[in-house]
């Protein structure tokens, strides 16, 4: 019975060893067949990751630099940010920047609403981002068209503007592809902000400032 055995073994054994030997001699020939005919040999497809885990929020402490906001808006108060990503499902962040300096009264704001202007403690604009998707510039660009919204230039960069009625203003809401991070990035003014300079600035400045730190994020499984 034990010889019997050991024929088992050394038959299987070569035909296991065919086996490995025919799928090697047919790789063989199919690479000679691409190499006459002059293709490279096929490489595995990359696998593409987004730029933040799906579902994965990035804290608006880490996305945003308010000094770097109050510096380039020239405001004189620090400003504050806050987490307004509840607001906006499909964003990674959704951050607002709160002008700095006391709140004023109820009486006060009623004053001052007379002659226009913002207030301590208004929200000057919101930056949210969305990196839960693989993007590219041209996709951005043909998808601005499909929304029917407008190309502009006038941030120095491209960027697909909509615009919006606010009271008798019409206000801008800038969308960009941004190249560093991968993201995309929607900038819009507070409720009483119609200054479209004032956005723009905004818009310019969350492209300046966020980069790839500003949305890194532990993967799972990757090493602390």
């Amino acid at each position: 019975m034990r010889a019997k055995n050991v024929v088992l073994v050394l038959a299987l054994a070569a035909c296991s060893n065919s086996e490995t030997a025919g799928a090697e001699a047919a790789r063989r020939r199919a690479a000679q067949e691409q190499a006459a005919r002059g293709e490279a040999p096929a490489t595995p497809a990359k696998r593409l990751a987004t730029p933040v885990p799906s579902n994965t929020h990035v804290p608006c402490a880490q996305l945003i630099d308010p000094a770097a906001f109050q510096t380039g808006l020239g405001e004189k108060q620090a400003l504050s940010v806050k987490d307004v990503t509840i607001s906006e499902r499909d964003a990674t962040a959704s951050c607002s920047l709160v002008r700095g300096g006391k709140r004023p009264s109820e009486a006060e704001q009623n004053a001052k609403l007379k002659n226009a202007g913002m207030l301590p403690g208004d929200e000057l604009c919101n930056v949210s981002a969305f990196c839960w998707t693989i993007e590219d510039a041209e996709r951005f660009r043909v998808r601005c068209k499909e929304r029917k919204e407008r190309d502009d230039e006038s941030m120095g960069s491209y960027a697909c503007v909509r615009t919006v009625a606010v009271g008798p203003a019409d206000v801008k809401v800038y969308r960009f592809f941004d190249d560093d991070t991968h993201c995309i990035f929607q900038v819009r003014g507070g409720p009483s902000l119609v200054d479209n300079d004032l956005i723009q600035s905004c818009a310019k400045l969350a492209r300046d400032t966020i980069g790839p730190a500003q949305i890194k994020v532990e993967r799972a499984g990757s090493a602390g």
